[in-house]
């Protein structure tokens, strides 16, 4: 680190924060993220400043102006939906860390009747249009247009810290006539929390001099909202390009936008860079480490770093899809280990046009992966041994993906899960399994893809409800949504016992099913049908594993 880096701590109150964006103090270089915070995150923000609680440091950067990297001539021109004002020479600060909760700050607090600065109203209006309740105590979406026709006991949060609207408030009250024991009521309340508010101090860790690289290795030491930095954020200070209109995590939020679809939305972003550094050759956990700054800016200043980049965005949502539509991994959350995300990616990556072969090679890869804790029971070096088998079946020189570490080449499962929950390997994957065999039966590795659009996901259900132990397996029914005609489960329904009687004799085998259990159903006996189903289910599941080439325990 440079000698002539300077690290001071600060602490000031929210208006000045205010007044320093107003006149041009605080800055957001190009690569910030967009403002991506719900509406449920913001509210618990200022419900947080209400309780007096800290909401973390903001960690501010003012560059050495005679360094020779010019990211910062290209700054954003907007926060909170007010045009940022031009920054003042050398006396300004960019925003490191901190920035949502920033632009949140200022886009509610900015006094709009006193400001010079010029505004995004329509947008304004939909993101930071937030006023507090007196009665209720609480803030709340303002769900009007304006401000016009608010309660009495609603105020917009900008004058909270403003002392004189305190004098404007207990003025307009006065106007509705109300006891003066209300009155007195709905002052006392306003007053308590515009001293909170007026009060409420922001930390701020400031660095001064030094270039992006340098900040970002002391952001990386330092621990300043409770998690470290992510590398994504890193890599986007490091390769943002305006030219290419390149922002790293602009790149990942479109993404995760696309994925959607296929409910992989909330997939970690941790979990997509390291698909993308994997794409720069070398096995993916030994791209870098958080604390290793040096390799993430050679990656990042990699002259075909965009290039990469963006193709292998392209191969991550072929991936999902085929998780999707053809292994029936309908969710993030059923994704057995994001490594498999990260390996199939790198098929994908490069293998534009897979035979048919590959593609069945990929799936079984899939399963025996899961079923054999694949990436638990092997240590970071057979990793790198099981990555490297994986790539010479990419590239053609062998025919197995699979990596084995002893000469009778077979793995074994874990036992039968007593209940289906996404924390646990072996439950997602009999629920993967449940969920393929509902639709392919028998024919899980050569049946059809699906299309994405035909489904939405699927639902859980209890084949009995009202039961002591109702979340155990041979229990659970998973039904894929909008399709094999059952749309007309009520969204209501809990349970599937209907499907036990006479009248769907013959019918949902494929969801471990039968009519001897209907029998038990005539007379009343669940812990029988119970038992008769977990074997069912018990017996295909083995079938399937052992045609895999696994030991079923």
């Amino acid at each position: 680190m440079s000698e002539n880096i300077k690290i001071k701590p600060d602490k000031r109150n929210l208006l000045e924060y205010i007044e320093d964006f107003q006149q041009g103090k605080i800055q957001v270089p190009a690569f910030q993220r967009d403002f991506v915070w719900d509406n449920n995150k913001k509210l618990e923000l200022f419900d947080s400043i209400r309780r007096r609680y800290p909401i973390g440091s903001i960690l501010l950067w003012r560059p050495d102006f005679k360094s020779d990297e010019d990211f910062y001539k290209f700054e954003s021109k907007e926060i909170g939906f007010y045009k940022i004002p031009e920054r003042a020479t050398n006396d300004y600060f960019y925003i490191l860390d901190g920035y949502q909760r920033l632009s949140l700050l200022f886009g509610c607090l900015v006094n709009p009747n006193k400001t010079k600065l010029r505004r995004d109203d329509s947008n304004w209006f939909k993101e930071f249009n937030i006023v507090y309740n007196l009665q209720d105590a609480a803030f709340e979406m303002n769900k009007k247009k304006d401000f016009s026709n608010l309660e009495s006991y609603q105020i917009p949060i900008y004058k909270l810290i403003d002392a004189k609207e305190f004098f404007s408030f207990q003025k307009q009250l006065s106007l509705y006539g109300f006891d003066e024991s209300i009155n007195n009521d709905l002052i006392e309340k306003y007053e308590d929390i515009s001293q909170i508010f007026q009060k409420y101090e922001l930390p701020s860790i400031n660095i001064f001099g030094g270039s992006i690289t340098e900040a970002i290795d002391i952001f990386q030491r330092l621990n300043t909202s409770g998690v470290k930095m992510s590398s994504d954020w890193a890599i986007s200070a490091l390769s943002f390009n305006k030219d290419e209109n390149f922002r790293l995590a602009s790149e990942i939020d479109a993404l995760l936008e696309d994925l959607e679809i296929y409910n992989f939305k909330n997939q970690k972003r941790e979990v997509i860079l390291q698909c993308i550094t994997n794409s720069f050759g070398g096995v993916y956990f030994d791209q870098f480490s958080k604390n290793d700054n040096k390799k993430i800016e050679v990656l990042a200043r990699r002259a075909d770093f965009i290039e990469i980049t963006r193709k292998t965005v392209k191969s991550i949502i072929i991936a999902v899809k085929f998780l999707y539509e053809d292994l029936l991994v309908l969710e993030s959350k059923l994704l057995p280990y994001n490594s498999q995300l990260i390996f199939i990616t790198d098929f994908f990556n490069k293998i534009e046009n897979p035979t048919e072969s590959q593609l069945r090679t990929l799936k079984e890869w899939f399963w025996i992966t899961t079923y054999s804790n694949y990436f638990t029971i092997y240590n970071l070096s057979k990793q790198r041994l099981a990555y490297n088998k994986f790539q010479d079946f990419i590239e053609g020189k062998s025919e197995s993906s699979i990596y084995y570490d002893s000469s009778d080449e077979k793995f074994d499962t874990l036992e039968f899960p007593d209940k289906i929950t996404m924390g646990s390997v072996r439950a997602k994957a009999l629920a993967s399994f449940m969920l393929n065999y509902s639709l392919r039966e028998s024919n899980i590795l050569n049946g059809l893809s699906i299309n994405a659009e035909n489904i939405e996901g699927y639902r859980t259900f209890k084949l009995f409800n009202d039961i002591e132990n109702s979340n155990v397996s041979e229990n659970t029914i998973l039904v894929i949504e909008k399709f094999n005609s059952l749309d007309n489960i009520p969204r209501q329904t809990k349970n599937l016992s209907h499907w036990l009687s006479s009248e769907f004799q013959g019918q949902f085998q494929e969801f471990f099913i039968n009519d001897d259990m209907r029998k038990e159903y005539e007379k009343g006996n669940i812990e029988k049908i119970l038992e008769m189903r977990k074997e069912l289910i018990i017996k295909r599941e083995k079938e399937f594993v052992e045609n895999l080439g696994l030991e079923y325990l």
